[in-house]
């Protein structure tokens, strides 16, 4: 056979001819290299807010623990002594006698108890400091006209304190005055308060200085203490009413 007569090899085609079908895998190459979008509201929480709950949840733990107990059934377990073993309630604090002189006397008569010449006498080396009878007397009526002390003359107005202050801290600054600067004296109690206190009930007026060296008005009842003061003064009527008895025919 000759060679005219053998059948020819088809042509290839040529490129890019609308013959050639592309790959399957071609096709989806694109739809590979495309991310899917994320689903709406379902993107991951800030690192702040992150930061945020976490401190909260911080918070939360030690406020718990060290304000709440052990979560027991029995809150009264939790402190480490029961309450009915605590002692009973906790004991007054005592007064100060030296804050009672700063808010009441330092203004006239000074902190230092030097007092302002012509004005406020002094509180230093004075009988009237010395005698508590008449300490005493001043700060619960108050005490009005001429005074001397330490050879001056003073004319003023010592005001009351017996509505103002309770007996223990009328006591408190009458000692903090007699045991301070120069001064050395024996403290002055409450109930020493108290007894002068309910020997001049129903007095309103202030005390003059003649009034207060008379000998009635120098001293402390008998027995230091409103208990002792009242047994005087029942001891005293008994005493009336068998002197009544025997004067009677």
């Amino acid at each position: 056979m000759a060679d005219d007569d053998r059948p020819s090899a088809a042509p290839d085609p040529p490129s890019g001819s609308s013959d050639s079908s592309p790959e399957p895998i071609d096709m989806l190459r694109p739809l590979f290299r495309e991310e899917p979008l994320p689903p709406e509201g379902g993107e991951p929480p800030q690192l702040w807010l992150w930061m945020l709950i976490f401190g909260v949840l911080l918070f939360c733990v030690l406020y718990l623990g060290l304000y709440a107990g052990d979560f027991g059934p029995d809150p009264w377990l939790q402190s480490p002594e029961p309450v009915a073993q605590s002692g009973g309630p906790p004991e007054a604090e005592a007064v100060s006698g030296s804050q009672v002189y700063s808010a009441r006397c330092a203004s006239c008569h000074q902190t230092n108890g030097q007092g302002v010449s012509g004005a406020f006498p002094p509180l230093i080396g004075t009988s009237w400091v010395e005698n508590r009878g008449q300490i005493i007397r001043i700060l619960l009526h108050g005490m009005q006209g001429e005074v001397t002390v330490q050879g001056d003359t003073y004319n003023g107005n010592m005001p009351a304190w017996g509505e103002v202050l309770n007996d223990e801290e009328i006591a408190a600054v009458i000692t903090h005055v007699r045991q301070s600067w120069e001064n050395d004296y024996d403290e002055v109690t409450a109930e020493e308060v108290a007894a002068v206190r309910s020997a001049t009930e129903g007095r309103s007026a202030p005390w003059e200085a003649e009034e207060l060296q008379q000998d009635a008005n120098q001293t402390v009842p008998a027995g230091d203490d409103a208990t002792a003061n009242e047994r005087t003064t029942g001891q005293r009527l008994y005493d009336q009413i068998v002197a009544a008895r025997s004067a009677t025919p």
